[in-house]
């Protein structure tokens, strides 16, 4: 297995420069057999070798188990272990994502913690194993020409030296050279998609081709060459294409429809730091082709045509400031209030008799509130979680959020409107108007309207 790993350092150079390498250690087979190979061949790769582990704090006396191991095996070795627990599951939760990903997330956070200079690598336990696994995994969700690539050898300061060994392989090693190593009984759950396709989908294949894994890998060794050829094909007609403004109409017209989805995605990233999403390339494609049209990439983000250009537009970061901020203020009738250069005049008015059965009035009684809605605790602020409002006429309450999305009322506008509301019942919002429940009855007598002005006194808020 040392001549493969051998092999492999060298095609990818993972050592060249390098003085020295850490190993992320979790106490596995994989992981104490690169850690084994690494310390016994340091004078071959010209190395000094070290540790490091992350806790995960996710399987209690098994996770402190594993750290007590790979302390002991560090000490034994004599290598330097560096470590750290980090809570997955709380922050999981925190950031709404999951386990395997704030796993992944963490552990690399931990990793450039470590490295300090550019003499110095992460050396990871990946295995053509894990590469089929993640080539299938990616399949699953629907991926590209990138995703059949699997896992890079080297990407970045990350190596995997056994990228090229089976999981097979790496047992019989531990086993020929008395390498112990930790089981991770949550391997074993299928409640992780990678445990399903390693424990359930890849046996099922083995028994159609026993060699299963070694065709995922070819199938990604080729993805690699295609991708690699793709790239630079894309990088040269984006050289190609390119102005002092974005990227000339006429010439992307030239490309050959296969390439041109590459081209937008790669100026996308290259000019606005994004990944742009399929149906975000799809409308730029057509952008191109009709020589016009805009389209907003995520918060702030944008492509336009402008003349003969392809523009790419990072448009300027809102931020809080005394003009967007609102504090919440009680509602009161014959005020005015300046926001966001607007001003907001709440004006009472009475209903004559002669006005109850005037069909231009009821047109207009849902821009117009009731008087009977108000009391101590209404209050004027921006929407909250949690806000619900009564469309009128439709017999339900939606949440704002909800609503603001039917209505197609612009994401970055959202924050700044206003709204009437007590608690998180919401009476009127500015341009939606009133609720169910504060529109005009016909028994009200008094009503009250917001009418909304620009603000051309250039005072500030």
């Amino acid at each position: 297995m040392f001549d493969k790993i051998a092999r492999t350092v060298s095609q990818y150079k993972m050592f060249d420069g390098k003085d020295k390498v850490i190993v992320a250690l979790s106490g596995g087979a994989d992981s104490m057999s690169l850690l084994h190979c690494l310390v016994k061949h340091a004078d071959y790769f010209g190395l000094t070798v070290s540790a490091a582990h992350l806790n995960h704090m996710l399987r209690s006396e098994e996770s402190e188990r594993d750290f007590k191991f790979v302390a002991e095996q560090c000490n034994a070795l004599n290598v330097p272990l560096f470590t750290k627990c980090s809570d997955i599951a709380e922050i999981a939760k925190q950031r709404k994502i999951g386990l395997e990903e704030c796993g992944r997330q963490e552990r690399y956070s931990f990793f450039a913690e470590l490295v300090k200079d550019s003499h110095t690598v992460i050396a990871t336990a990946h295995t053509a194993s894990d590469n089929a696994e993640t080539v299938l995994m990616n399949i699953t969700r629907g991926s590209g020409l990138e995703g059949l690539c699997g896992i890079p050898p080297v990407r970045g300061n990350i190596v995997r030296p056994l990228i090229n060994c089976s999981r097979a392989e790496i047992e019989k090693y531990c086993k020929d050279n008395n390498i112990g190593w930790v089981l991770d009984s949550s391997n074993l759950s299928l409640e992780y998609n990678r445990n399903k396709i390693r424990n359930s989908v890849l046996p099922v294949l083995k028994q159609i081709n026993p060699s299963v894994e070694n065709s995922i890998n070819r199938l990604s060794d080729i993805a690699s060459e295609n991708l690699a050829y793709v790239k630079k094909a894309v990088a040269d007609e984006y050289n190609r294409c390119k102005t002092e403004s974005g990227l000339c109409i006429t010439e992307l017209k030239k490309c050959d429809n296969n390439i041109l989805p590459n081209i937008i995605k790669y100026a996308v990233d290259k000019k606005l730091n994004i990944t742009a999403e399929k149906k975000h390339i799809e409308i730029i494609s057509d952008i191109v082709v009709n020589g016009h049209g805009a389209v907003e990439i995520r918060k702030n983000n944008k492509v336009k045509a402008v003349g003969n250009n392809l523009v790419f537009e990072k448009l300027a970061e809102k931020t809080s400031n005394d003009d967007l901020y609102f504090p919440e203020t009680a509602l009161k009738l014959d005020n005015k209030i300046k926001y966001n250069n607007k001003i907001y005049v709440f004006s009472p008015k009475k209903i004559f008799s002669s006005e109850k059965n005037n069909k231009i009035n009821k047109k207009l009684l849902n821009t117009r509130l009731s008087c009977g809605i108000i009391s101590c605790d209404m209050i004027i602020r921006h929407r909250k979680s949690g806000d619900v409002f009564k469309p009128v006429g439709r017999n339900c309450t939606k949440t704002v959020k909800k609503l603001f999305t039917e209505m197609k009322i612009p994401a970055a506008i959202r924050d700044e409107l206003l709204v009437i509301a007590k608690g998180n019942n919401v009476y009127w919002i500015e341009t939606v108007g009133a609720a169910e429940d504060a529109v005009v009855k016909d028994y009200d007598s008094e009503y009250f309207t917001v009418d909304v002005y620009e603000d051309i006194s250039n005072e500030k808020s």
